[in-house]
């Protein structure tokens, strides 16, 4: 007999539900063994990342998948994905550099999904041919470029071909339009000294110009010099001494290189050795090879290790000992100035506690609930819903502290708020002020209010931080729009040659605020971000579009949030990859998980197969940092709703976010998700606007409500709650097939092992025999596979072992009593207790001070001394001898 007891450490769930499959149908057109139903184009403005408006079509002559042409403005840097079969493209975005402004066809070709395929669907019947000769101190292995009217002046896009001492282009164009250029060596640094630009016209039969420059502002001094934030730890503690590692492509001779750096939060300034702001740290060459012509060297030096908490900054430029001057990574810059600054933070990087644990529900202000119609300023209650969609529609901070009783009593913990700043329309992410609160939201006043009721019933309370942009009709850039130069801030903002200025994926409506700029930064970080966070004590920032900033300022923002309080919670959305979006770990605490979103739509609304969900955790775990941590999601307001997606099939809905909450993340609610908000209409039906049907008005009505899914969220929200392995605990896959998937989650208080099943009945093998208990029936089963039940969910407990080392047995009369260990019968047993005849006791064993069996009873037949005897393989069996059963 074994001295131990068989212990059940959690309670268990069992959820059934029917699930009706949901099926697509089009036409297939395959491409070789590529097989696809549809391809869609998405991508930044003229198109979008949500939605089907720009389906391709199969050429079955090439075999590729081609656009319909697309208007792009010249001289952009232009991202976009494929989606195929509602599945995104793997990887970072696609990047297309714009030659000049016309409409452009993508095509996709299925033997090579990442290849960059952009082509000119614009005729003209015009042409212009540039014919250059340069100064002779320009380096032989420099391209000469041409920046032009029709590629926003960008001196990077359009190259010029050699032939002899000549350089050539041809630009196409409308006959008798005129174009505006100036050429440069391949960046705005190295242009033509020239007070004007230079003019020609296009022609049919080809107008040839004959330039000469006679000289450039500048030379480079390499052809690339890349460090791309290679530095080693990427995530240092106070421990440790920094590696930093850069890539030089060069003709000439490179032999030396320094690191310029400072911890105080300046910007570091200096070159070829000598730093003017901050101290220095040398490079030294490791290694150069040589590949067609060209040398590729790498460098490598050390800044020292720093004290917790410190912001260190450093920008890096290479040289040759016997030239002038220096260039700088990775802007190739000849200045420090204008160099890439880099930046990491120096801490034991952990991310706070309660967001690893939280339930977070996301509220879109203005659809969730009207708590003062007094405020409606912008509300035109005469619009039919197709266009008040697009309006302000009423609702207000007040109504969200209306409806925390609902909240609270759903179980969440943690309200994530959309914007509320002045802006111009109801969503709130174009900032006219960013320290107001829009009269249609409300006051600052009764936004301290929500926050003070939302910590009075221990939630915590998130805002949706906008610090990438401005709306143009932001006073700010106003000012700098009209005064130029002259206005103070001009430089928060970046403006180009031919008056055209930097956007959020090119919305003209929306300027990039210029977070790089010293001035501009001290406002957003002293001004903008205390107000939030300290005045109205809000406590985290979710960041939008926090790919826009640079890493430098996400540094300085750290350091600036984490000494408000060190437990406040920043996480970013970055839409990229998995490699991108890693790189903010050690920056901020967390980033929204698109990459779950998708996995989850594909498999539960599109019925793809479950062994991607396992996929998806394990890239997961190989490629982010333990702490950061990864907010999950089924929907949000920039994309369709789940339950839409999924044919307003609620048991889809429940398998996927059943399976939501068992899994590594902080899970997230979009509101109405919980009561069955779906969408009144197609997004794919309409071409301006197509978000609004994700965002319509919150469900009050309780017999419009779905309550049975209700239910299901507030007990999977429970059950998330009660578990500490569901929040934080080890993921172990057991079994995944097409439709079944069978995990683990464990820590060191318990194991609990999820089983979801959107098929058929079916058995799969367990990675090892374990002892179950399912809750509803209170059977426990030991056995190495388990059978899943056809279209349904469960959470088992595992049946552990644990030795005994002590027993006490609680009696009335006689509480604390402790057993003796009869090793030869394997049995605990009592000293004689009287009891009386036909008189039933009420008892319970408690082992090891700790777990008890729960109540237990026994009525004797006879009055006398009575031995309990506890059994560790069978802890609830009742075994109370008289002396005469001896």
């Amino acid at each position: 007999m074994k001295k131990s007891v068989v212990w059940i450490v959690m309670l268990s769930l069992l959820l059934s539900l029917l699930v009706q499959p949901f099926a697509q149908t089009s036409e297939v057109q395959a491409a070789g063994d590529k097989v696809y139903e549809k391809v869609v184009l998405r991508g930044e403005s003229p198109l979008r990342w949500d939605g089907d408006n720009h389906p391709l079509t199969f050429d079955e002559a090439e075999e590729l998948w081609v656009s319909e042409p697309v208007s792009l403005a010249g001289g952009r840097q232009f991202e976009y994905k494929f989606v195929m079969d509602n599945n995104w493209l793997s990887g970072e975005n696609l990047r297309f550099s714009v030659p000049q402004n016309g409409e452009y066809q993508f095509y996709f070709d299925p033997h090579n999904e990442r290849k960059v395929d952009v082509r000119p669907a614009t005729e003209y019947d015009g042409s212009i041919t540039l014919q250059l000769t340069v100064p002779e101190d320009t380096p032989d292995w420099v391209v000469p470029t041409v920046a032009t009217s029709n590629n926003s002046f960008n001196y990077s896009v359009t190259p010029l071909e050699r032939d002899g001492e000549i350089y050539s282009v041809t630009l196409q164009g409308n006959a008798g339009e005129e174009i505006q250029y100036r050429y440069g060596l391949g960046d705005q640094k190295y242009r033509e000294v020239r007070e004007t630009n230079r003019v020609a016209t296009f022609t049919e039969e080809g107008t040839v110009v004959e330039d000469t420059v006679d000289e450039w502002t500048g030379l480079p001094v390499a052809k690339n010099v890349s460090h791309q934030f290679k530095h080693d730890p990427f995530i240092p503690s106070p421990n440790d001494d920094v590696m930093i590692t850069v890539e030089v492509e060069h003709y000439g001779p490179i032999d030396e290189g320094g690191i310029y750096f400072t911890t105080d939060g300046a910007s570091p300034i200096g070159g070829r050795g000598e730093a003017e702001v901050g101290e220095f740290a040398p490079l030294r060459i490791t290694e150069t090879t040589k590949e067609d012509n060209v040398n590729q060297t790498t460098l490598e030096g050390l800044i020292p290790k720093q004290a917790d908490r410190t912001p260190v900054k450093y920008v890096v430029d290479v040289w040759a000992s016997n030239g002038e001057g220096s260039q700088f990574a990775d802007t190739n810059s000849l200045q420090a100035e204008e160099a890439t600054e880099f930046a990491y933070y120096v801490e034991n990087y952990t991310s706070p506690e309660w967001a690893k644990d939280a339930v977070i529900y996301h509220i879109f202000v203005d659809r969730f609930f009207d708590g003062n119609p007094d405020n409606n300023f912008d509300v035109d209650p005469s619009l039919p819903m197709e266009e008040a969609l697009k309006d302000w529609m009423g609702g207000d901070i007040e109504g969200v502290l209306a409806k925390l009783d609902y909240i609270e009593e759903l179980g969440v913990d943690t309200l994530w708020l959309s914007p509320v700043f002045e802006v111009p329309y109801s969503h709130g992410y174009h900032p006219t002020d960013f320290t107001g609160v829009d009269e249609n939201f409300g006051t600052v006043e009764v936004l301290k209010e929500l926050i003070e009721e939302a910590h009075s019933r221990d939630m915590k309370v998130i805002y949706d931080f906008v610090p990438n942009h401005t709306s143009s009709q932001h006073p700010f850039f106003q000012d700098a729009l009209e005064k130029g130069e002259e206005s103070p801030y001009y430089d928060w903002y970046t403006f180009y040659e031919d008056g055209t200025y930097e956007t959020f994926y090119g919305i003209e409506e929306l300027p990039q605020f210029n977070n790089d700029s010293a001035e501009a930064r001290d406002y957003m970080l002293n001004e903008v971000v205390p107000f939030w966070l300290e005045e109205l004590d809000f406590d985290g920032l979710r960041l939008d579009y926090a790919k826009g900033p640079s890493y430098s300022f996400w540094v300085d923002f750290r350091d600036k949030v984490k000494s408000i309080d060190p437990d406040m919670y920043v996480f970013g959305e970055v839409w990229d990859s998995r490699e991108k979006i890693s790189t903010y770990a050690g920056k901020l605490d967390g980033s929204l998980d698109f990459g779950f979103h998708d996995t989850f739509k594909g498999t539960f609304a599109f019925d793809g197969s479950m062994q991607s969900i396992v996929q998806y955790v394990k890239e997961n775990e190989a490629v982010y940092h333990p702490e950061y941590i990864m907010t999950t999601f089924l929907d949000n307001h920039d994309l369709p709703r789940f339950l839409y997606e999924a044919g307003n099939d609620t048991d889809k809905l429940k398998l996927a976010s059943f399976t939501q909450f068992m899994l590594p993340g902080s899970p997230v609610i979009y509101y109405g998700t919980e009561v069955g908000l779906s969408q009144s209409a197609n997004h794919n039906d309409y071409t301006e606007w197509k978000d609004r049907w994700y965002r319509e008005w919150m469900i009050w009505d309780e017999e419009e409500q779905d309550q049975d899914l209700l239910t299901h969220y507030q007990e999977i929200i429970e059950l998330r709650a009660n578990h500490s392995a569901l929040r934080t605990g080890d993921f172990q896959a057991h079994s995944s097939t097409r439709d079944g998937l069978v995990f683990e989650r464990s820590n060191d208080e318990e194991r609990v092992i999820v089983a979801v099943n959107k098929g058929a009945e079916a058995t799969v093998p367990l990675n090892e025999e374990l002892t179950l208990q399912h809750v509803l029936t209170g059977e426990t089963i030991t056995a190495n596979e388990l059978t899943i039940e056809g279209n349904s969910f469960a959470a088992y407990v595992v049946v552990e072992e644990e030795n005994v080392e002590n027993v006490t047995l609680h009696i009335a009369d006689a509480n604390g009593v402790e057993l003796t260990y009869d090793e030869a019968a394997g049995v605990w047993r009592s000293e004689g207790i009287h009891l009386k005849n036909k008189r039933t006791v009420t008892f319970n064993y408690v082992i090891n001070g700790a777990h008890s069996t729960g109540e237990l009873t026994f009525t004797p037949n006879r009055g006398g001394k009575f031995e309990f005897v506890f059994d560790p393989e069978q802890p609830e069996q009742v075994t109370v001898l008289h002396p005469s059963d001896k």
